[in-house]
């Protein structure tokens, strides 16, 4: 299934430079940053184009400053595009993180819990968490395992530690430690940058969970 967000494909270097030169020759460029060039050296190039042992190459020098300061606000036009998409993007994603019927958590090497959705919040019993937003001794009281039962909490332990490879994943099963009769399945990764892991975890009807 494809994204329902499409980014559009930003221009090459090649594209801004002919859409420049398209712009300085149809009297359309407006940098909207008059004497970015420094008004000295500006003086000094309008100065030299008037002397006919200058013009020459003063016009020349001149087009081609025109030509990259058009070519910079064509860059910075694509840039705040390109923010403004990713922003919306990210927006997405988020919304969809949040109201995910499955819980979500980012959590450190150690189990500490740094990031998780309402879903997570609801099954685990502790406040939900975006990144950053919590203190260190909040992270402490909010490990992945203190809410699962003695030996659930000692299975989780040993799938955590078992992620040494970045994109590496496993699974398994635990119980709620004031539920014992609840059934979850835990999938879990370890991030591209090895610092973090990526934690699914729902309520299991009874099939086995298989260890990826």
């Amino acid at each position: 299934m494809k994204s329902v967000l499409k980014p559009s494909q930003p221009m090459s270097r090649a594209q801004i430079r002919v859409r420049a030169e398209e712009l300085l020759r149809d009297g359309a460029a407006s940098t909207g940053r008059e004497g970015a060039l420094g008004v000295d050296a500006l003086e000094l190039l309008y100065r030299r184009a008037s002397e006919p042992e200058f013009a020459a190459d003063a016009l020349k020098l001149l087009h081609e400053l025109q030509t990259h300061q058009v070519e910079l606000d064509l860059l910075i036009e694509q840039l705040q595009s390109n923010e403004d998409e990713l922003t919306h993007e990210l927006a997405y994603y988020r919304a969809l993180y949040e109201l995910a019927p499955v819980a979500y958590l980012v959590i450190t090497r150690d189990g500490r819990v740094v990031e998780s959705n309402a879903a997570a919040s609801a099954l685990l019993g502790f406040a939900s968490a975006h990144s950053g937003e919590l203190s260190e001794d909040e992270e402490e009281e909010q490990r992945v395992t203190r809410y699962l039962s003695p030996s659930s909490q000692a299975a989780v332990t040993t799938m955590i530690q078992g992620l040494d490879v970045p994109g590496s994943a496993a699974s398994c099963l635990a119980q709620l430690a004031d539920s014992p009769d609840s059934q979850l399945a835990i999938k879990a990764s370890l991030s591209s940058s090895g610092d973090s892991i990526l934690m699914a975890v729902w309520q299991d009807a009874g099939a086995d969970v298989a260890a990826s």
